[in-house]
């Protein structure tokens, strides 16, 4: 049911759907009730069968209605019983899609004026009353209840034993205590008081109702009762309204707050630092991977993952931070007031670290990590609008620079699009420039020290842009299609490189090649592989093909064909930066994997952090009793590699060992490296006359 019918159904209003000669294609419950006829009874009955009137107006519409509708009509409705009592009426005529001409006729029952004739007029009254759902009481001048409906019995909770002869109240003993009083003191003849008041149940429970009180013209009177005072519970509809203000400010699936929330609180803190001398900081969030849990696991997964994120981000922020889901994986957090914009990053990195404790969702391991984006006010911007964008375009910036960090906005972020405009053009003639070469970080061995193999990455050394970092060039390589011919470059370049130095002696080496997901998505990727092993002569065994879990979970069952070709070709396939996207150890046993990468963003952890320390202990733990390798990334401490060694990690690339190298450079590495000399420190690599490129 929709928020609009949930709205007519529970109306206390009697609404009807007629066509233009007044029979009643549609009733709601209300207007059921009012005729003492069940909905399926209505439809089809006639004007003639439930309006009864001499009014010529309401004649009129008995008979038909016209396209200008009818106002405020008093009219005599027929009930199922037998009788007809008064009413008054407003019908308004619109086009409706399956029905043609038709009118909305809203019912209220003139309580004042009950039709009949002869002698029992008082019990078709009676009978009449007993059918609406507002409450009908009629009130002495002393305040004193003299005769009710039973829809007084059932809003308020009192029988007319109970009621009768007592105080009306409709206020719940609030301080207007006196208001029934004080309006039928001042009520003119024939005069009507509305107004809106909150009174008390039986049981005490407190309800809002509208109230309309009318003193009885001379010659309506009677010795006991001279005012008739109707009223209806408002609770359902206080409720609705209440649902649809929820609608307006919250997200349902995960109860935070939603953009406009954002937007209002934004504005009334906006006002309060100005006046204190303090910074807003608006966080832009986007959750690494999230497409993965529902290509994977489905919706309803993913939103329970969503509403795990939801619980894990109010739980890292103040309790007058705001936290709000823009939609799908973004959310939103409004840190209120801070001194410094520094502290943005404190919250920043809390959420992080809150984030990066694994949880289970249906029985699976789930590893989440996040990308935010961070701007203040007013240092960023003093617009909302623009606040937002620039966090943004932060978020995005922290995803090109790996996933599970965050960046504050720059103005010269701002220049963006003009820089990426400039590596667009001169991405396309970096292969024929010769632009482009290819560099060699090791992977160590963590317990002998020993080079077992290399990852090839990727450079870019423009004239004009200088030296370019891969996370600003790849992705406009992927998003313009270069990606495949300077992909298959490096392949080749990578597998030359390797055979050279297998010639040379190191024929105990590996080489591992990154996979992009476009790369891995051609249908000829196997055959374009073992062409370049067979035109290089690199045995197949030595080649590792590194892809991300993206890429791993798209299209799962294409995905796993492809491996299983490769894997018949005899390549290794290593999955890259796990943990920073949709993680989750159990699915590895579906996919051939021989090599899974630890992030450096957990290594950096190690071992301050206790979430990374956990997170990585399990990795390595889960994927050793799968049988997967596991390779530590970013290792630059000796702390680190000593936790790892502890935990049976077999191997381990970063600065602690050596920086991306050239060929040549690499070369002499291998043949000059020494090991150092004693415990804990053995297996740190000499490189210090190498320059430090970015890793």
């Amino acid at each position: 049911m929709t928020e609009y019918e949930y709205l007519v159904e529970n109306s206390p209003a009697a609404l009807f759907l007629v066509d233009l000669t007044g029979t009643i294609l549609e009733a709601n419950n209300a207007g059921a009730r009012l005729l003492g006829r069940s909905r399926a009874e209505l439809v089809g009955l006639a004007g003639r069968q439930w309006l009864k009137t001499s009014d010529p107006r309401a004649r009129a519409l008995a008979g038909g209605i016209n396209d200008a509708g009818s106002s405020d009509i008093e009219v005599a409705l027929h009930h199922a019983d037998g009788f007809d009592f008064s009413a008054r009426l407003d019908a308004r005529v619109f086009e409706h899609p399956d029905h043609g001409r038709v009118a909305s006729v809203v019912c209220r029952l003139n309580a004042t004026l009950p039709v009949a004739s002869g002698d029992d007029t008082g019990d078709i009254a009676k009978i009449a009353l007993s059918h609406i759902d507002e409450a009908a009481v009629l009130v002495g001048a002393d305040g004193r209840i003299r005769a009710l409906n039973t829809a007084y019995t059932r809003i308020t909770g009192y029988n007319e034993a109970e009621a009768v002869g007592q105080s009306l109240e409709l206020d719940g003993g609030s301080h207007e205590s006196d208001l029934l009083t004080q309006v039928i003191d001042g009520l003119a003849p024939g005069k009507r008081w509305t107004g809106e008041v909150h009174n008390r149940r039986r049981d005490g429970q407190r309800y809002p109702a509208f109230v309309k009180i009318t003193a009885l013209a001379p010659g309506e009177e009677t010795a006991s009762a001279q005012f008739v005072v109707v009223f209806r519970d408002l609770s359902a509809d206080k409720a609705y309204e209440a649902r649809i203000e929820y609608l307006a400010h919250y997200d349902t699936l995960t109860g935070l707050a939603n953009r406009t929330m954002i937007e209002k609180r934004a504005e009334m803190s906006r006002m309060a630092v100005e006046r204190d001398g303090r910074h807003l900081a608006l966080l832009f969030l986007d959750l690494d991977g999230f497409k993965a849990v529902n290509d994977s696991l489905g919706h309803a997964t993913g939103d329970k993952l969503l509403c795990h994120v939801a619980d894990r981000l109010r739980s890292a922020v103040g309790e007058r931070d705001l936290v709000a889901r823009q939609g799908g994986d973004e959310f939103v957090i409004l840190l209120d007031s801070i001194a410094e914009p520094e502290d943005a990053a404190y919250v920043a990195n809390r959420i992080l670290n809150t984030l990066k404790v694994p949880l289970t969702l249906n029985d699976q391991t789930v590893f989440t990590t996040a990308s935010i984006g961070i701007s203040c006010y007013p240092d960023d911007s003093q617009d909302l609008t623009t606040l937002l964008r620039n966090a943004d375009m932060a978020m995005y910036r922290a995803k090109r620079l790996g996933h599970g960090r965050y960046v504050f906005y720059r103005p010269e972020m701002d220049a963006n699009a003009h820089w990426m405009l400039q590596l667009r053009n001169n991405l396309h003639r970096a292969l024929e420039l010769d632009e482009l070469h290819v560099y060699y970080q090791p992977f160590v061995d963590v317990n002998s020290g020993e080079v077992t193999g290399i990852e090839a990455l990727l450079r870019w050394q423009n004239d004009e842009l200088g030296m370019v970092s891969p996370a600003d060039f790849i992705p406009i390589a992927e998003q313009t299609g270069l990606i495949l011919d300077i992909g298959h470059w490096v392949l080749r370049q990578a597998c030359q490189e390797l055979q050279r130095l297998h010639e040379r002696g190191y024929d105990h080496l590996r080489v591992a090649v990154n996979l992009s997901a476009r790369q891995f998505r051609q249908t000829d990727l196997v055959d374009q592989i073992a062409a370049v092993l067979e035109e290089t002569g690199l045995d197949s065994r030595h080649l590792e093909l590194e892809i991300t879990e993206t890429v791993l979970m798209e299209q799962a069952g294409a995905t796993l064909d492809t491996l299983h070709a490769l894997q018949a070709l005899g390549v290794a396939v290593a999955l890259d930066d796990f943990g920073t996207g949709y993680s989750s150890l159990s699915y590895l046993r579906r996919f051939p994997i021989t090599y899974l990468k630890v992030d450096k963003s957990f290594v950096d952890g190690i071992p301050a952090e206790k979430g990374d320390l956990t997170i990585t202990r399990t990795i390595v733990a889960m994927a050793r009793s799968l049988g997967i390798r596991v390779t530590a990334e970013g290792v630059e401490t000796l702390a680190q590699r000593r936790w790892l060694k502890h935990w049976h990690c077999e191997e381990a690339q970063g600065y602690l060992y050596s920086m991306p190298l050239a060929a040549d450079d690499l070369e002499w590495l291998l043949a000059n490296h020494e090991l150092l000399p004693v415990g804990d420190e053995t297996g740190r690599l000499r490189h210090d006359s190498f320059p430090v490129l970015e890793e």
